[in-house]
């Protein structure tokens, strides 16, 4: 029975020890995420300036340089988020406001169905 009881504890220490290495990959793969995003819209960014300092005379690059600046600052943006605080923030959210965060999901829903749909 001494025996039994060693065999569970080893079996529930591997548990948590696998858990810490599932929660530290899973920050990993959220943190190459992060980095891919933000390394794709600094290209954009930089592929939109190209072309507006290539058409300096077109009216429209002037819209391409402040497109290419927001993407930028939108990369920088999502390179310093932290995911555990936008949780924490969501969360407050939904309980202080849980009707207006029902009509949120359900405007989001009929919007992406819509989209779908055509």
């Amino acid at each position: 029975m001494d025996q039994m009881n060693r065999t569970d504890s080893l079996t529930e220490g591997e548990s948590i020890a696998n858990l810490g290495s599932e929660e530290k990959s899973g920050s990993t793969a959220l943190e190459t995420f992060k980095d891919d995003v933000a390394g794709k819209l600094h290209a954009a960014a930089d592929v939109i300036q190209q072309k507006a300092s290539q058409n300096q005379n077109s009216p429209a690059a002037a819209y391409a340089g402040q497109a290419a600046r927001w993407l930028d600052g939108a990369a920088e943006y999502v390179q310093k988020a932290d995911p555990q605080k936008f949780k924490t923030e969501i969360q407050s959210q939904v309980r202080r406001n849980p009707g207006r965060s029902l009509l949120i999901a359900g405007a989001a829903g009929l919007l992406l169905g819509f989209l779908v749909r055509r």
